[in-house]
């Protein structure tokens, strides 16, 4: 009987402790799922923060890209105003080609129908090779068609001396202006020409186009302004041969000359010139004190 009464006063603590055992079981089993929630959204948020990680190296990546556009847009419109001014400087120098043309045109049609001067001309030349009489040359060989005396001192006046050769292609030309901070693909124009033999050379945009194929020789010699620098390649068609860097260190007052030989096969037709290849900060002389020069010859 006693027994009976501990049985029944100990069975409340028995359930208690029944249902508290199932309690701790239900929370093990929430706190299991809770864990597994948690290590999925820390998977998610390492996938998103792998993805935030790669969004960033893209987004910076087209910045560049960006950047690098916007460097080839502005170089391509110096290079698009650096091409109309070569395009005008074509236009003139057609122009005076044109005036030329026209005023040989004119003086041959005024020639042709003037049949006095013919004349006239004509008995000039019989007086002057009757004068000149029968000349002889070095080896002594008599010379029945010499030319005379007008004709010999005009081709020593044209030609400077008459021991040139009339296949000779050279030519020498000078800057006579400055050129202030040229901006980037500016070809130098070198005005003042005293030589031009085989008429290669332009004025008007600066180039040297080869009249023959064959091996050239150039030079070139280029002052730079004080406060500043200057850049610029030695080109043939669109290939760089040398290029030149002249800076004064910002000092006023203080003036640098750089200069550079060439030794080329050239083609027919081949395009030399000297261009710029970045924005310049100082300034090209060309005046008085200074001349920058561009030069060439044919060796062959």
């Amino acid at each position: 009987m006693e027994t009976f009464y501990c049985v029944v006063l100990l069975l409340p603590s028995l359930m208690a402790a029944v249902d508290m055992q199932k309690e701790i079981l239900e929370i093990r089993y929430i706190l299991k799922q809770q864990e597994s929630i948690l290590k999925q959204q820390e998977s998610i948020l390492k996938q998103q923060e792998s993805q935030i990680i790669s969004l960033c190296e893209e987004n910076q990546a087209i910045r560049k890209d960006v950047s690098q556009l916007d460097k080839e847009k502005q170089s391509l419109k110096m290079e698009t105003r650096s091409l109309r001014k070569h395009v005008d400087r074509l236009d003139l120098e057609n122009l005076e080609l044109q005036k030329e043309v026209d005023s040989l045109g004119l003086i041959i049609s005024r020639t042709g129908d003037d049949g006095t001067k013919l004349t006239d001309d004509k008995m000039e030349h019989t007086k002057e090779v009757s004068r000149v009489g029968v000349m002889k040359d070095k080896k002594g060989i008599r010379n029945r068609n010499p030319k005379t005396r007008r004709e010999q001192l005009k081709t020593k006046r044209m030609l400077g001396t008459d021991q040139v050769n009339t296949q000779t292609t050279a030519f020498y030309a000078y800057m006579t202006k400055d050129e202030t901070h040229p901006s980037a693909h500016h070809q130098l124009i070198f005005d003042e020409v005293k030589t031009n033999l085989g008429n290669g050379y332009s004025k008007f945009t600066g180039t040297f186009s080869a009249p023959t194929a064959g091996v050239y020789v150039f030079t070139y010699k280029l002052y730079t302004g004080d406060n500043g620098a200057i850049a610029f390649d030695f080109l043939v068609n669109d290939a760089i041969y040398d290029s030149t860097y002249g800076e004064t260190d910002d000092v006023r007052g203080d003036y640098d000359s750089d200069s550079g030989t060439i030794v080329l096969a050239l083609n027919q037709g081949d395009n030399v010139y000297l261009r710029s290849y970045q924005d310049c900060t100082g300034t090209v002389i060309g005046n008085r004190d200074a001349k920058s020069t561009f030069a060439g010859w044919k060796l062959n």
